[in-house]
């Protein structure tokens, strides 16, 4: 705090005080009494200039760290379903194709190597493959979508304890 600033505040509460104390004279308090308030008010406002210039000393707040699954995350997902004429958005075909990576390379499919294209059409099915298939600008509609969904589902619990098989999938005997 520089020293102008300093002399300015004690002569503001100096001034405070002497017109509360004043006052206070004035409307009937006894002169120790309201000298006594004077007082108490320049104290106050000593005090109140003081802590206006003190550091910070709270810790900053970090902001929250965005998790997969959280409620922004699924509130996103929801919005990026519906969107213009009846189609879904290019995010949600994102996320879809990231999941059917993933599913595929479980089962040791890759959705992005041209050799493993008849694999990938034969577990997903043409419709859904071309729709996943990179650089297509295919916006589905929330019912494509749907289908496209409920097969990476049956892929994915392939190998689950309910027993079915990849064969099942995709029709084989």
């Amino acid at each position: 705090m520089t020293r102008a600033r300093m002399v300015r505040r004690a002569v503001g509460c100096v001034l405070a005080a002497a017109i509360v104390g004043t006052a206070a004279w004035f409307f009937g308090m006894d002169a120790p009494h309201a000298v006594g308030l004077g007082f108490v008010v320049f104290a106050l406002g000593a005090v109140l200039s003081l802590l206006g210039e003190q550091a910070e000393v709270t810790w900053p707040v970090p902001s929250p760290q965005p998790r997969p699954g959280a409620r922004r995350d699924v509130v996103q997902l929801g919005w990026s379903l519906g969107a213009r004429g009846g189609r879904v958005s290019p995010e949600a075909v994102r996320r879809l194709r990231g999941l059917a990576a993933e599913v595929l390379d479980r089962h040791g499919v890759q959705l992005d190597d041209p050799a493993s294209q008849p694999e990938v059409v034969r577990l997903l099915g043409e419709e859904i493959a071309v729709l996943l298939r990179k650089g297509s600008a295919a916006a589905p509609r929330p019912k494509e979508f749907a289908a496209a969904l409920a097969r990476l589902e049956a892929i994915a619990a392939v190998g689950s304890p309910t027993g079915t098989t990849a064969a099942d999938l995709t029709g084989a005997a």
